[in-house]
């Protein structure tokens, strides 16, 4: 079925399949939005750290231990660590889902823009699997489009949900994804934007990295950069004209150390410079300290 972009899809399968109480897992660090979503319908949430290839099984397996309703995860480019499921980590995390036998939600919000490719745990446990895949960030954010695919037992509820509301997505909106999705240059337009997105978030991470600040550098338009201090960080690089967003919103389990998101998509060039400043703003201990 087709959404009205990929939070809708999210709204949607909350709304129909959770209840006021219910427990699922989400990745840690998560989508801020998301986590506003769950908590609007009264959903607890339990959180699984995630390395560079995806969720981590064991702590997974720890987790659904209790009580869980569903799982929550993005398949690539994960927002806000850039970090895309392998196929190996797909195939260690199948068995363990499988056992547990609940609907497992994957979120592919940046779609055309990663550079990994494509992977859903629905190939390994169809009947468990609804994966959103979103075209607004490869296609253009007014489209607000998304497809959901999922076994017919778990979309039956979502559709009866939709048919109270919006009942469809436009058309017209329609018919000019599929044309922007069959058009050879529309397909080599959005084949460039992917190439020039991974293009300018390596040499961000190259930079940083040289300059001690470790960064990852998995996929998508965000990086995840760690910092000693996290407002101290936020103000000095405000005061140098650099929009960042604070990383503790993310954040579900304690610990984590500070960072904060920083989104590279539209930053063209002059990255030693940027990594100068964002590596002395990850250094920065304290603002009220003095420390330059």
């Amino acid at each position: 079925m087709v959404v009205d972009g990929a939070m809708d899809g999210l709204d949607l399968v909350s709304r129909s399949l959770l209840r006021f109480g219910d427990r699922v897992v989400v990745e840690h660090p998560c989508f801020p939005p998301l986590l506003d979503l769950l908590e609007s319908i009264g959903v607890e949430v339990a959180g699984v750290p995630v390395d560079a290839e995806g969720l981590r099984p064991e702590p997974l397996t720890a987790a659904l231990r209790s009580p869980i309703a569903a799982v929550f995860l993005q398949p690539r480019a994960q927002n806000p660590t850039g970090a895309s499921m392998t196929e190996q980590r797909a195939r260690d995390l199948a068995p363990i889902l499988a056992q547990a036998g609940l609907p497992v939600v994957e979120d592919d919000s940046a779609g055309a823009v990663a550079a990994s490719a494509p992977i859903s745990l629905g190939q390994w446990i169809p009947d468990q699997v609804i994966h959103i895949r979103s075209f607004s960030k490869s296609h253009g954010p007014d489209l607000r489009l998304a497809a959901m695919s999922g076994p017919s037992e778990l979309l039956r509820e979502i559709i009866h949900r939709r048919q109270l509301g919006q009942g469809w997505s436009s058309r017209l909106l329609q018919r000019v994804l599929l044309s922007l999705l069959t058009d050879a240059d529309a397909i080599a337009d959005v084949n460039h934007a992917r190439d020039e997105y991974t293009r300018r978030r390596d040499a961000l991470v190259s930079a940083l990295n040289a300059r001690d600040v470790e960064v990852t550098g998995g996929d998508g338009l965000n990086l995840w950069v760690p910092v000693h201090d996290e407002s101290a960080a936020i103000v000095r690089l405000a005061s140098q004209g650099v929009g960042v967003t604070p990383g503790t919103p993310f954040d579900i389990l304690p610990g984590g150390g500070g960072h904060v998101r920083v989104t590279v998509g539209l930053v063209v060039d002059g990255y030693e410079e940027l990594a100068q400043i964002l590596a002395a703003a990850a250094n920065t201990s304290s603002w009220a300290s003095g420390a330059r």
